[in-house]
C-alpha cells in the first residue's frame, strides 16, 4: 500500500470501539461532528487534495482521512494543529463547545501561514 492510501483516521476506529460502559450516542455524535468540523476547516483552507465531505454529506463510521487526502501543507498543519486541537477537546469539560470552537485552529493557521 502506498503511503497516500494509508488512513490517518477513520471515525469508526473510535465510534465502534468496545467500551465499558458502552459508548453513548451523544459521544458518537460528537465524534462525527468533530470529524466534520476538522474536514470542513481543512477544505476551507485548501489543505486537502480533494473534497472529502461535500457540504451536505453526513459523517459515518466509514468516513476517513488518508495521507493522500492532504496536501503537503495540510499534513504539516494536521501534525501541528489538528492533533493538539483534538487533545484540547479531550481535556475539556465542555467537549461540544470545544468541537464547535475552531478559533484554536484559526489561530494555529494564522501562525502556520506566516512561516
Amino acid at each position: 500500500m502506498e503511503t497516500k492510501d494509508k488512513i490517518i483516521e477513520k471515525v469508526g476506529w473510535v465510534t465502534k470501539m468496545k467500551s465499558t460502559p458502552p459508548l453513548t450516542q451523544e459521544y458518537i455524535n460528537s465524534k462525527y461532528l468533530q470529524f466534520k468540523n476538522m474536514v470542513n476547516f481543512l477544505q476551507s483552507k485548501n489543505l486537502t487534495t480533494r473534497i472529502i465531505l461535500a457540504e451536505d454529506d453526513t459523517v459515518s463510521d466509514e468516513s476517513e482521512l488518508k495521507f493522500g487526502d492532504l496536501t503537503e501543507e495540510g499534513l504539516e498543519f494536521y501534525k501541528r494543529a489538528i492533533i493538539p486541537w483534538k487533545k484540547k477537546i479531550d481535556k475539556s469539560s465542555d467537549k461540544l463547545k470545544e468541537i464547535n470552537n475552531v478559533s484554536f485552529l484559526e489561530k494555529k493557521y494564522s501562525g502556520f501561514i506566516k512561516e
